[in-house]
């Protein structure tokens, strides 16, 4: 879950974005694994799911190289629409289980209020690695 302010709206990398509400120093802790909040879904469970569940976990999860299983926010949270770039993100994942068991996601550089957050998602998804996703293309 964001640990910081957020706001979802338009973005123009696709869809709808999220967007800090507040000024974020660089090194700050942006989105942290919450068991309160986070789901989680074993790769069987997963299997089980028909394709438009498949496909809905997919767009909003990911495969977690800690845990092996699928990681994904609620519905409402605004997780759910954090942007992929490979080159222009402004997140970046960091492993470290002294602070989560999870990856978390710390900011890359000063991050100004109103500006869009975007992480690399193969630098966290273990899914990728598997399989080039359909969403994703060389120019992102």
């Amino acid at each position: 879950m964001y640990l910081i302010p957020t706001v979802v709206k338009k973005s123009v990398i696709e869809g709808s974005g999220v967007f800090a509400d507040a000024d974020i120093g660089d090194g700050e802790i942006v989105w942290k694994f919450s068991p309160i909040n986070d789901l989680t879904m074993t790769t069987e469970d997963y299997d089980g799911l028909d394709e438009a569940g498949q496909a809905e976990i997919r767009k909003v999860g990911y495969v977690s190289p800690a845990s092996g299983q699928w990681v994904y926010p609620p519905v409402g949270d605004a997780a759910r629409y954090t942007n992929h770039s490979e080159t222009n993100n402004n997140l970046t994942a960091v492993f470290d289980v002294a602070v989560s068991d999870e990856p978390f996601f710390v900011a890359r550089r000063d991050i100004i209020r109103s500006e869009e957050l975007i992480v690399n998602y193969v630098e966290f998804d273990a899914s990728i690695k598997k399989m080039k996703p359909e969403w994703m293309s060389t120019n992102t």
